[in-house]
């Protein structure tokens, strides 16, 4: 479709057909994608887009970086959190609770994940964590939301 490579066209492409990839539970194929993206976007430490669609990479971006390179995950988690209070907080009509307040980037990443019906074994599995690290984290939004079962993740999540 394109003569040449441009960059950063790439990387937000990356982003999106990882995005796709990991509504299809393509997981791998996901992690492959973002891994791609990511290498063309570090040398100019270009986060932008990985800033921007943090939450509909749903967990992709803790998988790449957050172990290999915290320093650049440390900035990624600045970012986000920087661009979220901007203008994405999402709040729920009934307790005008900001999610993005309340959660971790890596909760949140593991709640986007849990209220599109993503067993604990297939979070674990995308997040490169135990179904015990995975079920500490859920019990843990459940808390942290104040909601008594996990099907009531997707009422913060999804407004």
């Amino acid at each position: 479709m394109a003569d040449g490579v441009y960059p950063i066209s790439m990387i937000y492409l990356g982003c999106v057909q990882a995005m796709c990839q990991i509504n299809l539970k393509e997981q791998e194929e996901a992690i492959q994608t973002v891994t791609r993206a990511w290498e063309r976007a570090r040398a100019d430490k270009f986060m932008e887009p990985f800033i921007e669609y943090h939450g509909l990479l749903q967990g992709t971006m803790e998988v790449c970086i957050r172990k290999k390179e915290p320093e650049m995950y440390k900035k990624l988690v600045d970012g986000v959190l920087a661009f979220s209070r901007g203008w994405m907080k999402i709040h729920n009509p009934k307790t005008q609770k900001a999610v993005t307040d309340l959660l971790t980037l890596l909760e949140y990443s593991i709640a986007m994940l849990a209220c599109r019906d993503w067993t604990n074994q297939e979070i674990a599995e995308h997040m490169g964590m135990s179904v015990n690290t995975v079920k500490h984290y859920v019990s843990g939004i459940l808390e942290k939301l104040q909601i008594d079962k996990r099907d009531k993740i997707k009422e913060f999540v999804n407004q």
